[in-house]
């Protein structure tokens, strides 16, 4: 363990852990896209921007991809540089987003929304036209609408890491880059589903969910998944009398 400073607090955390997890094993919450505890660190949002004041990084790092190294070390994560710097990233995020937010399965349950609340600017210096993607056939549960898409990779490294079906990637290079498969096929994994879940924008939603209900539309009682000889821990979801979805709930003692 070594102590460093969040904030001007001080706090003992493990070692050659990242500043992300330092932050959140504290209990300050920083925004991301594509970190996820179970994937791989690919760093590429740059959400999670922080401000290190060791006079050698004058410039923001993604907390991420930084490790905490050193007895000492100090972190800032609300200063008005951090701030600026989130708000542009936000803003370079939105420039090819749709304004789909009314008709998007993921509205009111999006990370992009509640980053752009929270942190995004009031106005868009944007004055281009924005670009569109053509859509992917995934295969029966997973609904594709690329343009929404943010390049977080997790879909791309689930299905790399855990599912092991080499399917996404990314394609082309700059404003062209995009997510999908090289060659036209189905997501051909018993797990496939779970890139729903794992989508933090509304580019890969549930197809049999599509345009059913809205989230405060629905009520939610927790169940376990009879499918399945290991009871994994789910939530229901049921509007008025008929049940529209189910979701996953974490629950390490069964399955990470």
């Amino acid at each position: 363990m070594i102590k460093i400073k969040i904030n001007n607090s001080e706090f003992f955390v493990k070692k050659n852990i990242s500043v992300l997890e330092a932050c959140k094993y504290v209990g300050i919450t920083i925004p991301r896209f594509c970190y996820h505890e179970t994937l791989s660190v690919a760093g590429n949002c740059r959400m999670c921007l922080v401000e290190i004041a060791d006079g050698r990084t004058p410039k923001p790092v993604s907390s991420c991809t930084f490790p905490v190294s050193m007895d000492g070390m100090q972190v800032f994560t609300d200063t008005p540089l951090v701030k600026k710097a989130r708000e542009n990233v936000v803003e370079a995020l939105l420039l090819n987003h749709p304004l789909d937010c009314p008709i998007c399965d993921q509205g009111c349950e999006c990370y992009l929304q509640d980053q752009t609340k929270t942190w995004g600017s009031d106005y868009s210096r944007f004055f281009f036209n924005k670009r569109g993607v053509e859509d992917k056939n995934c295969g029966p549960l997973i609904k594709t609408i690329m343009t929404r898409c943010i390049h977080c990779t997790r879909c791309v490294r689930f299905g790399t890491e855990i599912a092991g079906v080499d399917y996404m990637g990314t394609l082309n290079r700059g404003t062209s880059t995009e997510i999908g498969s090289y060659v036209s096929k189905m997501f051909n994994s018993e797990i496939s589903g779970n890139v729903i879940d794992l989508c933090p924008v509304g580019a890969l939603t549930s197809k049999p969910y599509a345009f059913k209900a809205r989230p405060w539309e629905l009520r939610s009682n927790e169940s376990i998944d009879l499918t399945d000889s290991t009871g994994s821990s789910t939530y229901v979801n049921f509007k008025e009398t008929e049940i529209v979805r189910v979701l996953p709930k974490n629950n390490n003692e069964i399955n990470e």
